[in-house]
């Protein structure tokens, strides 16, 4: 008799549990991840060609604040700058993209670091803490 039991009381959990299951926003929630990955992935792309083939600068970081997504366990974060470009006055700009854990503690207001910058938007600006910013 104890095994119909809980035959009957594994059943009843498992009407609970499915009670507010609904697969179809569960699927619409998964492509939706599945687009901001994709979307994550094509930033990225664009950020590698940037490294290669940006032009160099110099920037000051104003602010850090860390991204909600992760990376193959690496945090996306938001990085202010302040851009100073060979003959332009500095100019504010925000790159956003994935740091090493590792670095993150290079990432503090007021510190020089190495960018690139975008030749037809100088908004594109990727951070690069590979190489010690020149002393000023």
């Amino acid at each position: 008799m104890g095994f119909f039991k809980n035959l009957k009381k594994t059943y009843e959990l498992g009407q609970e549990v499915s009670e507010g299951w609904d697969p179809g926003q569960q699927a619409r929630d998964g492509m939706q991840r599945m687009q901001e990955a994709n979307e994550l992935m094509a930033r990225q792309t664009e950020t590698m060609k940037l490294a290669t083939e940006g032009d160099d600068a110099v920037a000051t970081i104003a602010s850090v604040q860390q991204g909600s997504a992760m990376v193959n366990y690496q945090p996306t974060v938001m990085i202010e700058l302040s851009v100073a470009r060979e003959g332009l006055p500095p100019y504010p700009a925000t790159a956003t993209q994935v740091v090493p854990q590792v670095q993150l503690a290079m990432l503090e207001p007021g510190r020089s670091v190495c960018v690139k910058v975008a030749r037809d938007d100088p908004q594109t600006v990727w951070v690069d803490l590979s190489r010690p910013a020149p002393a000023s």
